[in-house]
């Protein structure tokens, strides 16, 4: 497989246009992180980058200020849910690691309170946890929508790397390499993601593609930018909603 267009040159740029970056030398890293945070989460953060453990207990904690702040503001609520260190002012990224803003693990309950959430982001995500997680992950991604609110979530696409395995010369490498590397647990087809999103309850179910000029959402997509082997293909795109209460389509 080579690299697409839809990964290359302006359009990875664009992609990755105004995504922030802290400074690379210590002191001014640690400084930026004490503006945007505060001293105390910019301090634990540094430790929990060395000591995981620390951070698994203490990241719920002194990141919950900051999650308040973002919560009490006027803007609307994205939640790029699991989106390590892919931040953007334009959302809060959550996630384990002490690099993204606030501490969330997908497999436990959000710290997030009840339709709360204009837009819940989950780009290459639901993957990296169990089947079971990864319904809990969708149940609480409706939980803490607004009604009327979306979800755009993207994770490798099964039926792919199947046609990809029977049909390409290294598509033994490649399907085995999906479901075995990268700390992936569960690999969906198109057909259980579909279901899986409707038993959380969502509706408006569709598919959608990488950085789809007809979603709203489509310009949140970057992994193919970010990862450099990674292709648009390999995933596939979906987009769902939370009902407003009225009756809606069921698709």
């Amino acid at each position: 497989m080579t690299k697409s267009s839809a990964g290359d040159g302006g359009v990875a740029e664009n992609a990755l246009e105004g995504m922030l970056r802290p400074p690379k030398t210590l002191l001014l890293r640690f400084g930026y992180y004490r503006r945007r945070y505060g001293l105390l989460h910019a301090v634990c953060g540094y430790i929990g980058r060395y000591w995981s453990g620390f951070w698994n207990l203490v990241g719920p904690i002194v990141t919950r200020p900051y999650l308040k702040r973002w919560l009490a503001t006027e803007n609307p609520k994205i939640l790029n849910l699991g989106g390590g260190i892919v931040l953007f002012d334009r959302w809060l990224t959550a996630d384990v690691t002490p690099r993204a803003d606030v501490y969330m693990d997908v497999t436990k309950s959000l710290p997030t309170p009840d339709d709360s959430v204009d837009v819940v982001y989950a780009e290459e995500v639901i993957e990296h946890v169990n089947r079971e997680s990864g319904r809990q992950m969708l149940s609480e991604c409706f939980r803490v929508l607004k009604p009327g609110g979306i979800l755009r979530l993207t994770t490798p696409s099964l039926d792919y790397f199947a046609k990809r395995a029977l049909m390409a010369p290294n598509g033994f490498e490649e399907i085995n390499g999906i479901f075995y590397g990268h700390g992936h647990r569960c690999i969906y087809t198109e057909t259980a993601l579909r279901e899986a999103l409707r038993a959380a309850g969502f509706i408006n179910i569709a598919r959608s593609s990488y950085r789809a000029p007809e979603s709203k959402y489509g310009v949140f997509d970057t992994h193919p930018a970010r990862v450099a082997y990674a292709l648009p293909e390999w995933s596939q795109y979906w987009e769902a909603g939370k009902p407003t209460g009225k009756p809606e389509s069921q698709s």
